[in-house]
């Protein structure tokens, strides 16, 4: 408790000399001679703030928070403009488990001092700590639509942003806005601040405004681009990646937006896709390149040190497949690193930094100093997990950093770098990568290429809901943006196919997006009385709506991952559409690895077609339900051990390579 604290100097205008001596003594546990110059301190010259401050986390740490808070209380009083006796205060309200209290405390810091990044992360936990679920994922949201910085040299409220009191954040930036209605940054922020409230379609409606006032801004582009995309208009959403980037062509992370927002569109031959990503190279790429050679000794036999990178080492789907790895990692042949971009911490992030080795924060780091740092921690097998999605490592990369670099995980297309080496994917879909680009080597293992973790405590799949209804449900659970418009005419020709049939789907966003696919469906020929349509929920929640639903629908042509396991786990089985890129196989790949490949279609006709004799076999689809949990289990997808040693192999074989190569 209070260590994010003791590492904050004391000042104060009053016998600077004494607390520093006090602020030492505490940093180095020797607590009773701080308390002994503080109080002495606090007898000669009255009520410092410094001195309560650290006099209060002096009694907090001896287990007296009563007495730390009227220290705080104290401190406070005598001046309120000093930030860390709010903070030090709402870390004893959380303590204290008075939530309430600790959100109003931090809300105070954060007047102060609205940049404060530790007091954001904080003032989330608060308020999910609080219950406040939706303002916490509101505020997450509004955290990265800033891309994770409250600036108030840009931001017009940056105060109510970082309270997180988002209706007040948009009612002002609405009263701006129509006081000056050609100031771009004022609609930028407030579209911004609306997205992250869930409502798109205003958002929309002011990152156009932003745009209309300054078609120079690349931000604006981008946010727009990105909000267009939430809603499912993925091609005029590329048109603004596409000039964000134009704009703004400094910006590694501009285009790999637009990069990562192809793959939504699809399917691109190879040829485009070299074109493409090869942009990134000839700007990103080569010009970083780093060809100092590295002082690794060159056996192959050795223990090798590998390291993960990622800013999304938290509650993120990554967690899923990343975590059983670093426990299952052989600490005979590996030592395991994480160099931590994660923005804000969590649970998660603490208890997967309990299975590594030796674990980096370094949120803030530069790329050339992150580079730096790896050359000098000898890292032997460096490994992205992110591709070109947000916030994204590749720079470090681009580098060279490590003699060995892997892509693995979190993106589902080529990085575009020729500083990396391999790209892990499995041999069912390496079977047909006709239409795939890759500037790596493909590394096919067996089996599939990243195993999967369930969170504990998951239900016991229901039975067959069509049972009781009388009528086959559909679900699709994918986000919206992977919804195809061919796979939107896919659902209405099956649900036109089975009569009777109903859709659910899970992540359509209200509002316009609901009402042109419902319209699409009625004109179509489907009733749009069969589609049902749910919002956000929690991941018990999310767990529970598979027992409404009989059969599953994969995304095409980028398939689920995460989605698609989970329905597994429940009993719910699914029809995939394999294509020939990676993104467009993950289906095929997952039903192939628990021997379901009699629901892998060809085309969208043999989509249509599987999806409607499944829904004809109820009997198969009961068998299903009560033995896909065990077939998933018994499956190459939950095989721990086995996919570490294979994907251990994959890091290893490229290491002998570079070694025969020096």
């Amino acid at each position: 408790m209070f260590d994010w604290l003791k590492r904050r100097s004391a000042t104060g205008p009053v016998d600077r000399a004494s607390l520093e001596l006090a602020n030492s003594a505490l940093m180095a546990g020797q607590d009773a001679a701080a308390i002994a110059l503080l109080d002495e301190l606090l007898h000669r010259h009255g009520e410092v703030a410094d001195a309560l401050h650290l006099r209060a986390i002096a009694a907090c740490r001896a287990g007296d928070l009563a007495l730390g808070e009227q220290f705080l209380g104290r401190a406070i009083a005598a001046d309120a403009a000093l930030v860390d006796p709010h903070l030090t205060l709402a870390e004893v309200h959380l303590e204290r488990g008075r939530f309430a209290e600790a959100i109003a405390a931090l809300r105070a810091a954060l007047a102060l001092a609205p940049d404060r990044s530790s007091a954001h992360q904080r003032l989330l936990m608060a308020l999910g700590a609080a219950g406040r679920d939706d303002d916490a994922i509101e505020y997450w949201q509004l955290l990265r639509g800033l891309d994770w910085r409250i600036d108030p040299a840009v931001d017009p409220v940056a105060i109510l942003h970082a309270q997180a009191r988002l209706v007040d954040a948009e009612a002002a930036l609405e009263g701006r806005a129509r006081h000056a209605p050609n100031d771009a940054n004022v609609h930028l922020h407030l579209g911004i601040t609306r997205q992250a409230r869930g409502f798109i379609d205003t958002a929309i409606l002011a990152f156009r405004d932003a745009v209309r006032a300054d078609d120079g801004l690349a931000r604006a582009h981008g946010k727009l681009a990105f909000a267009l995309d939430s809603r499912g208009d993925v091609e005029e959403s590329l048109a603004h990646y596409r000039r964000a980037a134009e704009l703004d062509p400094g910006s590694a992370q501009t285009l790999s937006d637009f990069l990562a927002a192809r793959i939504y569109v699809g399917p691109h031959d190879a040829v485009d896709s070299a074109r493409a990503y090869g942009a990134y190279e000839e700007r990103f790429g080569r010009p970083l390149l780093d060809t100092t050679p590295f002082t690794q000794s060159r056996d192959t036999g050795r223990r090798l040190r590998i390291a993960y990178v990622s800013n999304d080492l938290s509650e993120h789907v990554i967690s899923y497949f990343l975590e059983a790895v670093l426990e299952r990692h052989d600490r005979s042949r590996v030592e395991v690193w994480c160099y931590d971009r994660t923005r804000l911490r969590d649970a998660t992030s603490e208890r997967l930094e309990r299975l590594t080795d030796v674990w980096r924060r370094v949120p803030e780091a530069d790329f050339a100093t992150l580079a730096a740092q790896v050359r000098a921690d000898a890292i032997d097998v460096l490994v992205d997990l992110k591709g070109h999605f947000d916030d994204n490592s590749l720079p470090l990369f681009a580098r060279k950093s490590a003699p060995v670099q892997f892509t693995w995980l979190g993106y589902p297309d080529t990085t575009g770098l020729s500083t990396m080496d391999g790209w892990i994917t499995d041999r069912h879909i390496a079977a047909d990568l006709s239409g795939q680009y890759a500037a790596e080597r493909i590394v096919a293992l067996d089996g599939f290429f990243m195993c999967f973790r369930p969170k504990p405590g998951a239900p016991t799949p229901a039975p067959l809901p069509s049972r009781s209804r009388g009528a086959i449900t559909f679900g699709c659970f994918n986000a919206y943006s992977k919804v195809s418009p061919a796979m939107r005419s896919a659902l209405a020709q099956i649900l036109r196919r089975v009569a009777g049939s109903r859709l659910l789907m899970t992540a359509v966003p209200r509002g316009e997006a609901r009402a042109r696919l419902l319209a699409g469906f009625e004109a179509a020929g489907v009733d749009p009385s069969r589609i049902e349509m749910r919002g956000r929920s929690t991941h018990a929640e999310f767990l529970a709506l598979h027992d409404e639903i009989d059969l599953a629908l994969d995304s095409f042509p980028y398939n689920g991952t995460t989605t698609t396991l989970h329905a597994l786990w429940m009993g719910v089985p699914f029809v995939a559409l394999a294509g020939s890129t990676h993104v467009a196989r993950v289906g095929a790949s997952i039903l192939a690895n628990i021997g379901l490949e009699d629901w892998i279609a060809r085309d969208v006709s043999d989509y249509v077609r599987i999806a409607a004799e499944r829904a004809a076999d109820p009997a198969r689809l009961a068998e299903l339900r009560q033995t896909l949990r065990a077939r998933l289990e018994c499956s190459p997808i939950l095989d721990e051990v086995g996919f570490t040693r294979r994907l251990e192999g994959a890091y290893f074989e490229c290491w002998q390579r570079w070694c025969a190569a020096g």
